[in-house]
C-alpha cells in the first residue's frame, strides 16, 4: 500500500520529450544520433529527419552522441521540447574526402587538400559556381568578370606558365573537364582543391595548375525526398566610374588645343561651350539601372533496398548590366547507383545543359572616349551623328549597341557510367567511361545603318559559326585495401585513355536583308561575297598510374604516386614522361610526449614533393606549316619558255625538340585542432618551380620566316605561405564560427635559355606600344615603361633638365620637345636621351597577398553570415587614359587633379595626353588592391511544427547580397581585370563593370 501510494507521484514526474538534432556547422538534420538518459540504458535514435521522442523523468539529463560530433548533455528540467545542435569533434578527421580516383580519410592525407561544402556556395546569385569560390580557399585566386555567364580566371598557387593554359583541371564526378560553367550552385555537394603536386600528381597529364574536384549532389537516403531552392533579385552597378561632363570636357579640350597651338606657333581658336549645350553620361546610356536575375532548382532523391537515385532540373537567367545583354541556362541532371549483385555495383551520372546568350559589343571604351556634349538621339528614331564639328568624329555608343545583333547558344552534356566489382573482400575493380560533349552556334548580323561618315555599314553582313567538342575517357582501376593490426594500407593501379576532338565551321555573306530571324541565312546573301573557314584538332593521351598509402598506428603516414603519361601534343621521341610524388605525415599528437599537454587536441606535420605535367599547350608547336599560293619560276622549257608552278612558303618555325612543361613542387605544413577542438589551423609553405616552360624564342632575319617559335625555354617560380584558421564554438543557443585564410605568393622568372630575349606583351591599340615585359628576375607580365619624376611646370624647368657630355662638356636638353604640363621622365642610363633604354619595371598585375574571412551565427532558427575578400600588392595599367587620337573624353578624377598652369599639379599631366605623354609610364600604373564585402546573408528556418502542417520537412527563407561594397582607389569600374593571357593581365581597356546583387530566396524540403 505504501508503494502504490507513491505510484501516481512517480508517474507525474515522467515527461514526454521530443525534438530535432542538427549539425551546428551547416544546420543539416542528423539521423542516427543516440539520445540516452544519463545513468540508464533508456534511449532512442533520431530518425531520417533528425527527430526523436521518448519519455524520461522530469529531472533527467539527456546525452546526445554521434560519430564525429561532440557529445552534449542537456538537463530536461521539465521541458517537453529539446532541440540540439551538435558540433564537430576531433573525429572530423575521419571525414572522407574525394581525391584522385578514389577517396581518403582526412586523417590520412599527406598533401594540401581543401574542401568547400555546399552551404558555402548555395544562395549566392552567380551564373558560374566558380565565381562563389572567391576568398574561400587559401592559395586560390579567383578573378571575376561582371559579364553574365562568364567564367572566372582561377589560379592555384600563382601563375606558372606563359604560353600554355594556366587554368586548373576540373574533375566533375570523375569526368575531366575544363570548366563548370554548365553547373548551378545547388547542383554541387562539395568542391575539393588538390593544391600541391603530391595530391594532384595522380592526374599528371593535366594537373600542372592544380586540380578542382567537384562532387554533385547524390541521394544518401532511401526515402524519397523532394526539395526546391530558388531566389529572385536584381543587380546594379557599384562604384560607378564618373567621367568629365559638359563644360568640364570643353575646358579640357581647350586647354589641350592651346598647349598644342603654343608649341607649334599656330593660332588657337577655342571651342565655344555655347555650341555644345548638351551634357550626357554615356555610361548611363549603355547600362541598365537594374538587371534582374533569378534561379529555380527542383530535385528528387531517394532509393530502394539496393539503389539510390537523384533527378534534378534548374533554370537560371541573368540580365547583364549592359542593355540587351542576357544569359539563360536550363540544366537537367540525374544519377543512379545500384547494387545489381552482391559484389557488383553499377551507376551513371549525367548533366545536360542548354544555354543562350544575347551578346553585346565591347562598348565601354567608346563610352569612355565619346564627347559628353551630345545627345544620344536627335529624335526618337535618329541617332546623333556626333561629328563634323570642331571636336571631330566619334562613334555613338548608344548606336553601336543598338545596331549590334549577335546571338549565341549551345548544349553541354557531361555523362559517365561505371561498374565496380568487389573481389576477395579487399579488392575492388572499377571501370568507368565518361564523355564531355559541347556544341555551340553563333549568328552575328550587321544591318544597313548610317549614323555618321565614320559610323556606317552598308554591307548587311551575316556571319554564322558552329563548333563542337567531344572529350572522352576510359579509366580502369584496381584497388586493394586492408588493415592488419596497426597497419592500414591501400594500393591502387590503373590506366586511362583519353581523346579530345573539336571541329569548327564558319561562313559569311554580305547583302542579307533582315526581315526577322527567319530571314538571316547565308543563302539569302550575295554569293560572290561568300567566305568560309573550318578548323579542328585531335589530341590523344594514354596513361598508367599507381598509388600506395600507408598508415601505422594512426601516427605515421605515407603516400606515393607514380604516373606514366603519353600525349600526342608532343613529338614521338618526347611523347611519354614520368610524374612521381611522395608525401609523409606525422601525427605528433599521438606521441607519448604530447599526452600531458592541454593545448593541442590534434597536431600533424606533413611534407610532400611531386612533379606534374602540362599538356595544354598551343597546338602544332612542333609541326612545320606552309602557305600555298603565288607563282614560282621553276625552269626554262623548250624554246626558252618559262615553266610556272604554284609556289609555297614557310609560315612557321619549329623547335629542335619539345619536352613536357613540368611543375616540381615541395610543400611542408602543420595542421591541427586546439583549445578543445574549437580552433582549427593549417600553415603551409610551398615552393613551386615550373621547369622547361614553353616560352617564345625570337628568330633572326636569316631564319627564313619572321617572329618567333615556342620551345622549352624558361623556368618560373612561385613560392609562398598559406595560413588557414577557424574557430567554432557556442554560447548557450548561439552557435558561431569564424574562418579566415591568408596567402602570400611571390612570382619570378628564374631562368631563360642563354641568348633568349624577354617577351613583350600588353599591346596597346593606339601607338602599338607594349606595356609589359617578361624577363629573368621579374614576375611574369611585369609592367615596363618610363619612370615619371614629375610634371614640367614651365619652360625654365625644361631648359634646366640638362645633361653634360663628359667627353665634350656639351650641354644637352634631356627632353627638348617637352612643353609645360608634360611628363618629366627619368634618364635612367644617364646619357642625356629619353629612349627605350630608360624603361624600368613598374610592378606586376599578380597580387602578392590574398585574404578571405567568413563569420556565421545561428540562434534558434535565425542564421547570419558575412564573407570578406581582399587582395593587394598588384598593379593595374590604366590604358584607357592614354589611348588618344583626338578629342577623347577624360575621367572626372583627371579633370579635378590635372595640371592646368604652373603649380597646379606635379602628379597629373596637362590635358594634352598626346605624343610622348602616351608612352607607357609609371603614371598609368595604379594600385589594384581592394577590400570587398563578398556576401551578406540573413536566413530564418521556420519551426518544424509550422512547416509540418503543409507537409514540408523544413523551410528556410533568406535575403542575400553579393558584392555590395568594394573599397579601392583605382580609377575604373573595377579593380578586377580578368585576363587569361599571362603577359597582358591587368591592362584595362574595356572592363565590364562589377555589380552588387540583392536577392530573396527560399529553400523547401519535403
Amino acid at each position: 500500500m505504501f508503494a502504490l501510494g507513491f505510484l501516481p507521484l512517480a508517474m507525474a514526474q515522467q515527461v514526454k520529450v521530443s525534438g530535432q538534432v542538427k549539425s551546428a556547422a551547416d544546420g543539416e538534420t542528423l539521423p542516427g544520433v543516440t539520445v540516452v538518459v544519463k545513468g540508464t540504458t533508456t534511449g532512442a535514435a533520431t530518425d531520417l529527419d533528425g527527430r526523436y521522442s521518448l519519455e524520461v523523468p522530469a529531472t533527467a539529463t539527456l546525452i546526445f552522441s554521434f560519430v564525429g560530433m561532440e557529445t552534449q548533455e542537456v538537463a530536461v528540467q521539465g521541458q517537453t521540447t529539446i532541440n540540439v545542435s551538435l558540433s564537430s569533434s576531433a573525429s572530423m578527421l575521419d571525414e572522407v574526402v574525394v581525391v584522385g580516383y578514389g577517396s581518403a580519410k582526412r586523417l590520412d592525407l599527406t598533401g594540401s587538400v581543401t574542401t568547400v561544402k555546399a552551404k558555402d556556395l548555395a544562395y549566392q546569385a552567380v551564373a558560374n559556381p566558380a565565381q562563389a569560390l572567391q576568398g574561400k580557399v587559401a592559395g586560390v585566386q579567383v578573378t571575376n568578370s561582371g559579364s553574365p555567364g562568364s567564367s572566372p580566371v582561377i589560379r592555384i598557387r600563382g601563375l606558372g606558365t606563359v604560353s600554355s593554359s594556366s587554368a586548373p583541371l576540373y574533375v566533375v564526378d570523375g569526368i575531366l573537364t575544363n570548366d563548370i560553367s554548365y553547373l548551378g550552385t545547388n547542383d554541387i555537394e562539395n568542391i575539393t582543391f588538390l593544391k600541391d603536386a603530391s595530391s594532384s600528381a595522380i592526374y599528371g597529364v593535366r594537373a600542372a595548375n592544380g586540380v578542382i574536384i567537384v562532387t554533385t549532389k547524390r541521394s544518401s537516403s532511401r526515402e524519397a525526398r523532394i526539395s526546391y531552392s530558388g531566389y529572385t533579385g536584381f543587380q546594379k552597378v557599384v562604384n560607378k566610374f564618373e567621367l568629365a561632363k559638359g563644360t568640364q570636357y570643353i575646358d579640357l579640350i581647350n586647354e589641350k588645343n592651346k598647349l598644342l597651338a603654343d608649341a607649334s606657333g599656330t593660332a588657337f581658336t577655342p571651342v565655344d561651350p555655347n555650341d555644345y549645350p548638351d551634357a550626357i553620361d554615356w555610361y548611363d546610356e549603355v547600362l541598365r539601372e537594374k538587371a534582374m536575375t533569378q534561379s529555380h532548382d527542383v530535385s528528387v532523391m531517394g532509393g530502394s533496398a539496393k539503389s539510390l537515385y537523384t533527378f534534378g532540373a534548374s533554370w537560371f537567367t541573368q540580365e547583364g548590366l549592359v542593355k540587351g545583354h542576357d544569359y539563360d541556362r536550363i540544366n537537367i541532371r540525374s544519377s543512379l547507383e545500384s547494387e545489381v549483385m552482391k559484389n557488383l555495383k553499377v551507376g551513371y551520372s549525367a548533366n545536360l545543359s542548354n544555354y543562350k546568350f544575347k551578346d553585346v559589343p565591347g562598348v565601354f571604351y567608346n563610352a569612355y572616349v565619346a564627347p559628353p556634349v551630345f545627345t544620344a538621339k536627335l529624335n526618337d528614331s535618329t541617332f546623333n551623328p556626333m561629328g563634323g564639328g570642331s571636336l571631330g568624329n566619334f562613334a555613338n555608343p548608344a548606336a553601336q549597341l543598338y545596331y549590334f545583333n549577335s546571338r549565341s547558344n549551345g548544349i553541354r552534356f557531361l555523362g559517365s557510367a561505371f561498374a565496380e566489382l568487389t573481389i576477395l573482400e579487399h579488392f575492388k575493380l572499377k571501370t568507368a567511361y565518361g564523355l564531355d560533349y559541347g556544341s555551340n552556334r553563333n549568328r552575328s548580323y550587321t544591318p544597313y545603318y548610317e549614323v555618321s561618315p565614320t559610323q556606317v555599314d552598308t554591307n548587311r553582313m551575316l556571319s554564322r559559326s558552329m563548333g563542337y567538342s567531344t572529350d572522352g575517357f576510359w579509366d580502369n582501376t584496381l584497388t586493394y585495401e586492408n588493415t592488419i593490426g596497426k597497419h592500414r594500407f591501400s594500393i591502387m593501379g590503373g590506366m586511362s585513355a583519353q581523346e579530345f576532338r573539336n571541329l569548327s565551321l564558319s561562313g559569311s555573306r554580305s547583302g542579307v536583308e533582315n526581315f526577322g530571324d527567319h530571314s538571316l541565312y547565308l543563302n539569302l546573301g550575295d554569293q560572290s561575297t561568300s567566305n568560309s573557314g573550318d578548323g579542328g584538332s585531335k589530341i590523344t593521351a594514354l596513361s598508367t598510374f599507381g598509388r600506395a598509402t600507408y598508415n601505422y598506428m594512426d601516427k605515421y603516414l605515407f603516400t606515393g604516386t607514380l604516373r606514366y603519361d603519353g600525349s600526342s601534343v608532343f613529338p614521338a621521341d618526347e611523347r611519354y614522361d614520368i610524374f612521381p610524388s611522395v608525401g609523409f605525415g606525422w601525427i605528433m599528437s599521438g606521441e607519448d610526449f604530447m599526452q600531458n599537454q592541454s593545448i593541442f587536441n590534434f597536431l600533424k606535420f606533413r611534407a610532400s614533393w611531386g612533379i606534374t605535367g602540362n599538356n595544354r599547350i598551343p597546338a602544332n608547336i612542333y609541326t612545320l606549316t606552309i602557305a600555298r599560293g603565288g607563282e614560282l619560276s621553276t625552269a626554262f622549257g623548250e624554246g626558252g619558255n618559262v615553266v610556272i608552278a604554284e609556289g609555297a612558303n614557310l609560315t612557321s618555325a619549329v623547335p629542335p625538340t619539345l619536352r613536357w612543361e613540368k611543375v616540381k613542387e615541395f610543400d611542408i605544413a602543420f595542421e591541427g585542432l586546439a583549445v578543445d577542438n574549437k580552433l582549427s589551423f593549417e600553415i603551409d609553405y610551398y615552393h613551386r618551380l615550373t621547369v622547361d616552360g614553353i616560352f617564345p624564342t625570337t628568330l633572326s632575319a636569316t631564319a627564313g620566316t619572321s617572329g618567333s617559335y615556342l620551345q622549352n625555354n624558361g623556368d618560373f617560380l612561385n613560392s609562398g605561405i598559406e595560413i588557414t584558421l577557424g574557430w567554432n564554438d557556442k554560447l548557450g543557443d548561439l552557435n558561431y564560427s569564424f574562418n579566415t585564410n591568408f596567402t602570400y605568393n611571390k612570382n619570378e622568372v628564374k631562368d631563360l635559355l642563354e641568348g633568349t630575349l624577354g617577351l613583350y606583351g600588353g599591346n596597346l591599340p593606339v601607338g602599338g606600344f607594349f606595356s609589359t615585359y617578361t624577363v629573368v628576375g621579374q614576375p611574369i607580365g611585369s609592367y615596363y615603361g618610363r619612370n615619371v619624376l614629375g610634371i614640367f611646370q614651365n619652360e625654365g624647368e625644361i631648359d634646366n633638365y640638362t645633361w653634360t657630355d663628359p667627353e665634350t662638356n656639351e650641354v644637352k636638353l634631356v627632353q627638348p620637345n617637352a612643353k609645360p604640363g608634360d611628363f618629366k621622365y627619368e634618364d635612367v642610363d644617364n646619357n642625356g636621351l629619353i629612349d627605350a633604354k630608360d624603361r624600368v619595371f613598374l610592378g606586376s598585375a599578380l597580387p602578392t597577398y590574398l585574404f578571405g574571412f567568413n563569420a556565421t551565427f545561428e540562434y534558434k532558427g535565425v542564421d547570419f553570415s558575412i564573407d570578406l575578400y581582399a587582395q593587394g600588392g598588384n598593379k593595374i595599367y590604366n590604358a584607357k587614359r592614354g589611348q588618344r587620337l583626338g578629342n577623347e573624353n577624360y575621367d572626372l578624377d583627371f579633370y579635378e587633379n590635372r595640371w592646368n598652369g604652373e603649380g597646379t599639379s606635379n602628379d597629373y599631366p596637362s590635358a594634352d595626353l598626346t605624343g610622348d605623354n602616351m608612352l607607357p609610364n609609371s603614371w598609368y600604373i595604379e594600385s589594384g588592391s581592394f577590400v570587398r564585402i563578398r556576401n551578406i546573408q540573413l536566413g530564418y528556418t521556420i519551426p518544424v511544427k509550422a512547416v509540418n502542417k503543409i507537409g514540408a520537412r523544413s523551410v528556410r527563407v533568406f535575403v542575400n547580397t553579393s558584392n555590395p561594397f568594394t573599397f579601392f582607389k583605382y580609377n575604373g569600374f573595377s579593380p578586377e581585370i580578368a585576363s587569361s593571357s599571362p603577359t597582358s593581365q591587368g591592362v584595362d581597356l574595356n572592363v565590364y563593370p562589377m555589380s552588387a546583387t540583392y536577392n530573396f530566396g527560399v529553400n523547401v524540403n519535403f
